[in-house]
């Protein structure tokens, strides 16, 4: 079986279709006799994305809380999540969220069970993640 690198240009017709980063393929005098831009390797596959998802719809909930501290407060729960949670946990309602009764990375994997992954964090002392899950 031969592999790409013998005398083989590789898949050089997709490539052209696609959002190739790379530059246009010009033909070289290279002993190979493969066409090949000396910026792109030949191993490299480009697959367009696209930006935007066309289709998922998402919940998006934050937690807020202190790696220090005992308790955390969670944004944007259902009301069938928060029964769920004051089943296992201590819960009481504040303003625009819920005031948990554990450490917030508890809260993290807990939330986690729920099919919840984080997507981004910030802040030092106190900190905020934002977490999603497909609806």
């Amino acid at each position: 079986m031969q592999s790409m690198t013998d005398n083989q240009a590789g898949p050089v017709a997709k490539e052209s279709t696609t959002n190739c980063e790379c530059p246009q393929q010009v033909p070289s005098t290279t002993s190979t006799g493969a066409a090949v831009p000396p910026s792109c390797p030949t191993n490299v596959v480009t697959i367009p994305v696209p930006i935007l998802q066309s289709e998922g719809n998402f919940a998006y909930v934050t937690v807020k809380g202190s790696l220090h501290d005992y308790t955390c407060t969670v944004f944007g729960l259902n009301q069938a999540e928060v029964q769920a949670l004051s089943n296992r946990l201590s819960v009481k309602p504040c303003v625009n969220g819920v005031l948990v009764a554990v450490p917030p990375m508890v809260m993290l994997n807990t939330l986690a069970q729920l099919s919840y992954k984080v997507v981004c964090s910030c802040g030092e002392a106190e900190i905020c993640w934002t977490m999603q899950r497909e609806v």
